[in-house]
């Protein structure tokens, strides 16, 4: 019973999705073979929805992404999570998020914005591992990956996969942890985004109190009180922090940027993955918008196709007008926003690694 009422709720909710297409979308006698979507009313009401959106869209590209904290707040946690989408891909375990990598990377991308160059060592001389020193992060094996100019967080990532020295980071399986830092400034007269993303393995340092007591120690027992003085307790082993000598970084190349939520897991609740799709809109505006105008004009493209060919010896020229002029506007706006925004990650000639081994002092 249960089950037939299940499939009657299911005819019932597609017969009505059917009886919906058809009447806004397929010419029949039942709407005069007027679709309701190129009526006039509907067409006006899709002209202003186009026109909200492309405002949207470069409100997004234009105020938020240079005006607003919003790229600093959102983009570290995107970028993250295409980094280990990628490392996954290359069978490499996730990167942690470490919250000194990442404000070592906050501090260099701020350097880069306030003085407006793009390199891993500084005009003053700062190499990429002074940041790391900065913050107090102790390492066997760090790297760094740079970008400016951008305007899609997947275009960064796939900048930096493109490059064999910033992919090596990337998917290299000797790193655990990950911080990334944005920052906004100007870079070659143009008002644009920083990306600082530092790869680490941490040193570990083992605890006093969890070291083995050393054998020959300890309180004396009752055998030998009064009768022999009990051996003196060597003082605890102290233990210093390892020297670390880094071989000398060689610069990696530098590209574009990227941003990042906590890794979604098959245990994330939905509102997680809302939110993580709601941010990789946000970061990449002219991918996403591209989707949205294209199927848009398809679906206009699509109707009008419909709308002249199932009933050929009935048009309405008014209506396909209104259908053509509709396509126009979707394709021109989406031309413009893709000529607009034509700005490749900028990406590094220097034909080295980005990788900076460091070893342990003996």
């Amino acid at each position: 019973m249960l089950d037939f009422t299940h499939k009657l709720m299911y005819n019932i909710r597609m017969d009505r999705i059917t009886s919906w297409l058809k009447k806004y979308f397929i010419p029949h006698k039942d709407n005069d073979h007027k679709p309701y979507f190129l009526r006039h009313e509907s067409v006006l009401a899709f002209f202003f929805a186009l026109i909200i959106f492309e405002v949207a869209f470069l409100v997004q590209v234009f105020i938020v992404f240079d005006k607003t904290n919003f790229l600093a707040s959102v983009l570290p946690g995107i970028l993250t999570s295409l980094t280990n989408q990628e490392r996954a891909q290359n069978n490499a375990s996730p990167l942690a998020q470490n919250e000194l990598l990442s404000k070592a990377a906050t501090l260099k991308a701020q350097d880069m914005a306030t003085k407006g160059y793009f390199a891993h060592t500084s005009p003053e001389g700062k190499t990429p591992w002074y940041w790391l020193t900065q913050v107090g992060y102790n390492y066997i094996m760090a790297g760094e990956n740079l970008a400016v100019n951008f305007f899609e967080s997947s275009d960064v990532a796939e900048a930096w996969m493109n490059s064999p020295t910033h992919r090596a980071n990337i998917v290299k399986k000797d790193y655990t942890e990950i911080g990334i830092g944005v920052a906004n400034g100007t870079y070659q007269g143009r008002s644009t985004v920083f990306v600082a993303q530092f790869f680490g393995t941490p040193i570990k340092i083992i605890p006093i109190e969890t070291l083995p007591t050393p054998k020959g120690t300890g309180i004396p027992t009752s055998k030998n009180v009064g009768t022999a003085k009990p051996k003196p307790i060597p003082p605890k082993p102290v233990v210093t922090p390892p020297t670390i000598v880094a071989v000398a970084p060689v610069a990696t190349q530098v590209l574009g940027e990227e941003a990042d939520t906590p890794v979604v897991t098959n245990n994330a609740s939905a509102f997680s993955n809302l939110k993580t799709l709601v941010q990789k809109v946000l970061t990449s505006p002219r991918e996403y918008s591209t989707y949205a105008f294209g199927g848009a004009g398809l679906l206009v493209l699509l109707t009008l196709l419909l709308t002249v060919f199932i009933k050929f010896e009935i048009q309405h020229p008014k209506m396909l007008v209104r259908g053509v002029a509709v396509v126009v506007i979707i394709f021109s706006l989406l031309y413009v926003n893709i000529r607009v925004l034509d700005l490749e990650p900028n990406v590094g000639r220097d034909d080295v690694s980005a990788n900076a081994i460091s070893t342990v002092a003996n």
